[in-house]
Order: C-alpha cells, then structure tokens, then sequence
C-alpha cells in the first residue's frame, strides 16, 4: 500500500481565477496548503484571471491554456504534457469542465483527482434538455473523479439524483473562510465617506457578480419600497457583471438612483463589509456562498433567499433572516424589521460570526480535502 508523503505535490485545476467565489476558494485552499507545507500549483483553461496574481506573489504557479470556446479535445494531450512536467501527486479540480478535460489527462496518468462542485448546475439551466445535458456531463465527467464533492447537500443530491453521480464517491465538504481577515473595522468610515454616504444613514449591502442570477434587482426594489416609507437607507452593491447597466437603469426608473451605490469590482470586497449595517443575499440559486459566510465574520446580520444549501446553514430568527426565494415582500419586511431593531440586528450578527467560528473555518475546509486527497492516494496505491 502506498502512504502518501508528509508534503503533497497538489495541482488545483478551473476554469480561470476571475473574482468569485469559487475563485476565492481555491485562492485560499492553495494558499493553506503551502503553510501546511505542501507545493501547490495552479492550471486554468482558459486564463489566468484577476486573482491570479495573489497566488504568484505567494509563490504559487499559476499556468493558463488559453483554451478556445467550444468542446476542445486536443487540450487533453496540453494538459497531460503539463501534468508530466509538474508531477502532482494529486488534482483537485472545480467545477466540471475541468474535470472533464483534466481528468481525462490525469486519467492517462493515473494521478487520482478530487474534483468539487460548487453549485447545481442542473437547477441553474433552463429547460429539460439543458438540464439533461447538465446531468449527462456530469456523469461523463464523473468517471475521471475519485472523490466527488459538493460544497453542499442540496448540492450531492441533485447530482446523486438517478445514479448520475455513484453515491459511493460523493462527499459534502462544506465551504470555510479565515474569520480573522473579516474583523477589522478601522478603514469603515472613511470608506462610507469616499463612496459618498454620510454618517447617518443606514446602508444595506451585498457583495456578488452583477448577474441574473444573484437577483440584485430584488434588492433595489426593496430599497426603493423602504425609501418610500421614510426610511433612510442606502444600497451598496460590491461587484461587477452582465447585469450592471439593466440594474442602472432599474434604480433610475425607480427614483432611487442616487440612493444605490454601484462600487463595481473590488479586489478585497472585505474591506467594505464594515461600511454595512444590514447584509442581504437575494440569489435564486446558490450553494453555500462564500459571501453570507463572509458577512458572518464582519459580524452583519442576513437576509437571505432560501435557495440551496443555505437553510442547512441559516437558522431562520436565530443567526439570520430568511425569505422565500424571489419574495420581494417577504426580504423588504425582514429588511425593515432589521432596521427597526437594532439589538435584534446585533444578536443576529453576532451568533452569525459564532456560527463561522465553530462551523466553517478555512482550516476545517483544508483539513477536510487533505483527508480526502490522502485516502484517495492511498486508495490508487493499493489498487
């Protein structure tokens, strides 16, 4: 049997290392895995991304394939070129063309992979024949898996739905951050005066891709419903995306434009978590989003879609708010019942950073897909 060495060879494989948070997963994972000693690289198929370069600057490779749009079978042999070079002892790819095209190298090779999936896919697509498409790859792609994982349950069991997925090598690895890099509130009130908000008003917050999914123009009308009734708020949206001139527009024919503060794509959304009295998530699909984690760890209360995996996590009166999913009634009136009651607000925020702290730690994550990356290993050398 073979045991795998103290220190990894790890490769971690996606699409590119844009902002987002499955970006910012591997971002953190292959950061934790030099401090834990091992060598870490990373391959992107297509580009490198915005984020790539925080993981050259801590030494971390960082390769892009360039690859062209469309299905692309000559990168396979790109790929097992470069994994013959890099020698990873394992791969741990997200999302699953980079299963299906690092997987089939790595297959050739006999290096075992990890693969995650972040998000249901199947749910997102629209219609029965793209959905089935989404379950066909799947279990195409699946073959070149050791280990499964999903970063939620909502998750494993649309993809272990009818056997696409062999319910053998699924697993549930939850998503984790380091709460430390949230804490910091000494930059908020200058922030809130550069973005234009005065010290009085009140400002409900979200950070994600402007994009249809996240449902940010849920948000503005909940604003726009809460300025109507006197309440002085303002809405500050961290990203940017497909959505940016649609919402514009939205906030302009709403007659709350100058209320809505568009602060477009930041490379450490953190820093303006504390600028924030109120967070809220209005997606129509998610996991187990990063940024309801991070907002817990800057010690904001949530208002959130009940989409996903995110009832498993928010407890609904107890760490955070829960609407029904494209109910703008439903998030205007936890929103306001917030603003109305600030100790409600501060009891919510606080068991909310409680929650992260005992529940989802980055090093917990690392902990959780080393395991899996050793039996996996081990599993190839007795086979």
């Amino acid at each position: 049997m073979t045991v795998p060495s103290p220190n990894l060879r790890i490769l971690h494989g996606a699409i590119s290392l844009d902002v987002g948070g499955l970006e910012r997963i591997v971002l953190d994972l292959a950061r934790r895995g030099t401090t834990r000693g091992h060598t870490v690289s990373a391959l992107c198929l297509e580009r490198t991304g915005t984020l790539a370069g925080e993981l050259q600057s801590a030494g971390i490779a960082v390769t892009a394939l360039r690859k062209a749009p469309g299905i692309t079978p000559e990168l396979v042999d790109a790929i097992e070129r470069h994994l013959e070079v890099t020698k990873p002892d394992v791969i741990h790819t997200h999302q699953v063309g980079p299963l299906w095209y690092i997987g089939r190298a790595a297959a050739r090779l006999g290096i075992p992979v990890i693969h995650t999936e972040h998000i249901d896919n199947v749910a997102k697509a629209s219609g029965p024949w793209n959905k089935l498409k989404c379950r066909l790859l799947w279990r195409r792609a699946a073959k070149f898996a050791d280990r499964f994982c999903c970063v939620s349950q909502d998750i494993a069991d649309s993809v272990g739905l009818w056997g696409t997925v062999p319910r053998a090598k699924l697993a549930v690895v939850l998503n984790g951050i380091d709460a430390d890099r949230f804490a910091d509130r000494a930059e908020a009130l200058g922030l809130r005066r550069s973005l234009g908000i005065s010290d009085g008003e009140r400002v409900i917050g979200s950070v994600g891709r402007l994009h249809e999914v996240k449902r940010q123009d849920l948000l503005i009308g909940a604003v726009a419903d809460l300025r109507a009734r006197s309440a002085n708020v303002r809405l500050l949206l961290i990203g940017d995306g497909p959505e940016m001139e649609n919402l514009t527009r939205l906030a302009e024919t709403l007659g709350i434009r100058s209320a809505v503060v568009f602060a477009g794509y930041q490379s450490q959304p953190q820093r303006y978590l504390p600028c924030m009295d109120l967070f809220a998530l209005t997606s129509r699909l998610e996991g187990l989003p990063l940024a309801l984690l991070e907002a817990w760890a800057a010690g904001l209360p949530v208002v959130s879609s009940d989409v996903g995996g995110i009832p498993k996590v928010v407890d609904h009166g107890v760490n955070g708010l829960l609407f029904r999913n494209g109910d703008s009634k439903g998030l205007s009136w936890s929103l306001e019942t917030l603003l109305a009651d600030p100790a409600l607000a501060e009891a919510l925020g606080r068991a909310g950073r409680d929650t992260v702290l005992r529940s989802y730690t980055l090093d917990r994550m690392a902990e959780q897909y080393e395991r899996h990356y050793r039996e996996a290993i081990t599993a190839r050398g007795a086979a």
